[in-house]
């Protein structure tokens, strides 16, 4: 069995009065203490923003690359055929989204 030491530093943070009684609710509601909250609440936060700025990083390098020729012929060739695709009703009110 291997078993890792894990760094740890103690910070002194201030926090709004209100921030810390919502943080203080929702603590207690998941029954940690506060330091295994905040970091749990740190933790998904950076993993929410890497996930986010990955994904515009991908959208932002997809909207610099024109579309390739079959690309768009693609795109025509569905919006000419959305009703064969997902039938007459879902075409009728896609196209009068677009009026």
């Amino acid at each position: 069995m291997v078993i890792l030491d894990t760094v740890t530093t103690k910070t002194a943070i201030s926090l709004p009065d209100d921030l810390f009684r919502e943080i203080e609710r929702a603590r207690k509601r998941a029954k940690k203490d506060r330091s295994t909250w905040i970091q749990d609440a740190a933790s998904e936060y950076l993993k929410k923003r890497t996930q986010a700025e990955e994904e515009e990083a991908y959208f932002s390098a997809y909207e610099n690359v024109p579309l390739s020729e079959d690309e768009l012929a693609f795109d025509r060739w569905r919006s000419e055929h959305l009703a064969e695709l997902f039938g007459e009703d879902r075409a009728n009110r896609s196209a009068k989204k677009k009026r």
